[in-house]
């Protein structure tokens, strides 16, 4: 799994803490590409200010939702193995006591789903 960090996001603020703005490029390499820049990057561009291409930075945060979702969804199927396991043991511990009655027959219920 790689390791994000806030430049792998959609910007809305620069280092410096101005906002960002989305231009259109107007190169003959990159024509009508859209990119992100810092409100005062285009006048101060030796300054290192944000710049970010759009379609690049939606794919990497589709693919860090992406990435989210697998991690919880994993999550979600530990969790629901250790209920179970959690419920089988109980109802063995109570299973041949005359207390499994209704709370009993409702694990053995839910085990079974």
């Amino acid at each position: 799994m790689a390791i994000m960090n806030n430049n792998e996001r959609i910007p809305s603020r620069c280092w410096c803490g101005k906002g960002i703005v989305t231009y259109v490029s107007k190169t003959e390499e990159n024509p009508y590409r859209r990119f992100f820049r810092c409100e005062i990057g285009l006048q101060r561009k030796k300054e290192n200010h944000l710049f970010k291409w759009v379609d690049e930075t939606m794919f990497d945060e589709i693919q860090r939702m992406d990435e989210q979702q697998t991690r919880i969804v994993q999550e979600l199927e530990d969790l629901r193995s250790s209920m179970r396991k959690a419920i089988e043991e109980e109802v063995m511990k109570h299973k041949n006591s005359l207390d499994v009655g209704c709370v009993g027959s409702i694990l053995i219920f839910i085990l079974n789903a």
